[in-house]
């Protein structure tokens, strides 16, 4: 590893990896410590090439969204790191999160929070107060947004 930037626990147990500020790669790991696959390259363009990714989540069918933090998108991919898609309509994405109902919440550094479909659709995009670095989101649909720059966590509270 090269500083990276954040692990995620997969349904099957296995743990994922973004190794993102020097080797732009994704790891995947047994749920026993063995190294199953990585994946990526440093690049601009093309899928599976990265520019710092960011962060990453795996959700329930095993699929991998990973935060391309500097090239502006979010790349999906296979458990084993096949491309599948990519999301363009996202601005610098630091933090990704699923909820229970596979709605996706996404920090920006514009500063703003995407709410997004599993296909990558934008449902609602607001700005924040600071830009995010983090991104959390609680049972009550309630946003965390942890801020490096301001140095402080601040909550939005899910209107009903």
């Amino acid at each position: 590893f090269n500083k990276p930037t954040e692990m995620m626990v997969a349904p099957s147990g296995d743990l994922y990896v973004s190794d993102g500020y020097r080797n732009s790669r994704v790891h995947r790991f047994s749920s026993q410590g063995a190294l199953l696959d990585s994946w990526g390259k440093p690049g601009k363009l093309e899928p599976g090439e990265f520019h710092l990714p960011h962060s990453l989540w795996v959700d329930r069918q095993s699929q991998v969204y990973v935060c391309d933090r500097e090239n502006s998108r979010i790349q999906v991919f296979t458990a084993a790191g096949r491309f599948i898609a990519q999301w363009r309509d996202i601005h610098k994405p630091t933090d990704i999160y699923f909820d229970a109902q596979e709605i996706v919440y996404v920090s920006e550094q514009r500063p703003s929070i995407s709410v997004m479909e599993k296909s990558g659709k934008v449902l609602a995009r607001f700005e924040t107060a600071a830009s995010g670095h983090g991104l959390w989101v609680d049972s009550a649909g309630d946003i965390y947004l942890a801020s490096v720059g301001a140095k402080k966590l601040i909550k939005y509270v899910r209107q009903r």
